[in-house]
């Protein structure tokens, strides 16, 4: 294969690389958006947990 000077020849090809990694990017950050989103509902769900367990634990003990 030659070069033949005409650097718009290799155009679509560059743009259409560019296009598919800036689709990857984007899939990246959704991704990671996601799953801290996911990360962070967990934490809150665990704080509400531990918050409402001392408070039914005694309930649940017998006296003695």
């Amino acid at each position: 294969m030659t070069n033949d000077g005409n650097p718009k020849a290799q155009t679509p090809d560059n743009e259409d690389l560019k296009k598919k990694l800036d689709g990857i990017g984007k899939a990246l950050i959704v991704s990671v958006a996601w799953s801290y989103a996911e990360a962070l509902e967990r934490t809150k769900r665990a704080e509400k947990e531990q918050k409402s367990t001392p408070e039914s634990q005694p309930e649940s003990q017998p006296e003695s």
